[in-house]
């Protein structure tokens, strides 16, 4: 009796048969596969997001109370301070880019963005500029409200980004600045901007002239680091360095097939990593491909939240209210002064309550209308496409 074999399991035995060839690196299960058996989610990337944004609440912690910070960025604890953001838009760039590939059009995907991030910013903006100000500044509320500061805070929401509050937080440890991690949302809007060009030209699909592209930026920003300074600061990375971690996540996952998943690869990116941070800031373009691999990894890794928080994604309502929340607690409390630890412990139930009106009565309301901007459901008053059969 002869047996039938379904073109579908003759793909599949092709492809494990072009593994077996491949030796160990293609014996390793990819990023792919690890996506494919998760319905298309990494199990850890909720994880790394609430470790990420509560992580970057504590170390800024004893900047903001005014405690000795003259040696956070050397050492082993630099490396660590100076890897936190760049995760970030690494993660970003990875499943930004299936969000890209799935929309397949520019004005989808930039709503989509737009629905994401600007609800919530434009609420924590203006309780800081309405509610916030007000409340502490040492100026009277009609000198308040009249000075050029207060209307220019209004352009974070565009990117215009401005610290700065009339006669608030004047005399605090980190002075005159309202919300310093509002300084990511200048690199994170080009990152926007960028793939939206790269949906537009159709090199969101061209994975191999994308990646010819990258390697010849990341090499030509190298240069331009070693003649010219480019992107070149103290303390953390210039805003050009973090929009390559975000490039590097985009190309990762279009090669995310190809992409295997290892602790030893996982260890020799690490080592790469650290080896690369040490260097001169001169280097630091060379980081990206290998950080960013760190951090896809550990997106992969089985770190499942329990269901009720997995439920609950604060992260981005963490990192937008834990600066202006501990500078608040800075200015009324003595309590905290001098101490990181004391200001984290006080800080941190707090920015999670903000979290969790941010995402419960900001942020999940207005992701409910992404089924109607992908056009799986039909606007109010939007008739249905209905097909007529052919006569």
């Amino acid at each position: 009796m002869t047996q039938s074999v379904s073109k579908s399991d003759k793909g599949h035995a092709d492809e494990g048969q072009a593994r077996r060839d491949g030796g160990f690196l293609g014996s390793l299960p990819t990023a792919a596969d690890i996506l494919e058996r998760n319905g298309g989610e990494g199990p850890g990337f909720n994880a790394l997001r609430l470790i990420l944004s509560v992580t970057i609440l504590a170390v800024h912690s004893g900047w903001v109370a005014g405690a000795d910070t003259s040696e956070d960025w050397v050492g082993w604890g630099g490396l660590f301070r100076l890897s936190l953001v760049p995760a970030f838009f690494a993660l970003s760039g990875f499943l930004v880019t299936g969000s890209a590939l799935r929309t397949g059009a520019v004005r989808p995907f930039i709503t989509l963005r737009a629905i994401r991030i600007v609800p919530a910013l434009f609420v924590e903006i203006t309780l800081s500029a309405l509610v916030l100000g007000p409340l502490l500044t040492t100026w009277a509320l009609r000198d308040y409200v009249s000075d050029i500061r207060f209307w220019e805070y209004f352009g974070n929401v565009v990117g215009r980004i401005r610290f700065e509050l009339p006669g608030v937080f004047e005399h605090n440890p980190v002075p005159n600045t309202v919300n310093q991690n509002l300084w990511t949302l200048k690199p994170e809007f080009y990152c926007y901007i960028v793939m939206a060009l790269m949906i537009g030209v159709g090199l969101v699909r061209r994975r191999v002239l994308f990646a010819m592209l990258s390697a010849a930026i990341i090499l030509a920003a190298t240069v331009a680091a070693h003649m010219r300074g480019f992107g070149i600061t103290e303390g953390n990375y210039h805003w050009t360095v973090v929009v390559f971690y975000f490039l590097v996540g985009c190309l990762y996952f279009q090669w995310r097939d190809r992409l295997p998943m290892h602790w030893s690869l996982f260890a020799a990116a690490l080592a790469a990593s650290i080896v690369l941070m040490s260097a001169p800031r001169e280097w630091c373009f060379l980081v990206p491909p290998f950080l960013t691999y760190c951090v896809i990894y550990i997106g992969l890794l089985p770190l499942r939240l329990p269901q009720r928080i997995r439920k609950l994604d604060v992260s981005y309502g963490i990192y937008l209210y834990g600066f202006p929340i501990q500078q608040a607690l800075v200015y009324q409390t003595d309590l905290v002064h001098g101490s990181g630890l004391v200001l984290f412990a006080i800080s941190a139930p707090l920015v999670v309550l903000f979290a969790l009106f941010s995402w419960l009565w900001i942020e999940k309301p207005f992701l409910a209308v992404k089924p109607y901007v992908l056009g799986q459901k039909p606007w109010r008053g939007q008739a249905r496409r209905v097909t007529v059969p052919a006569a």
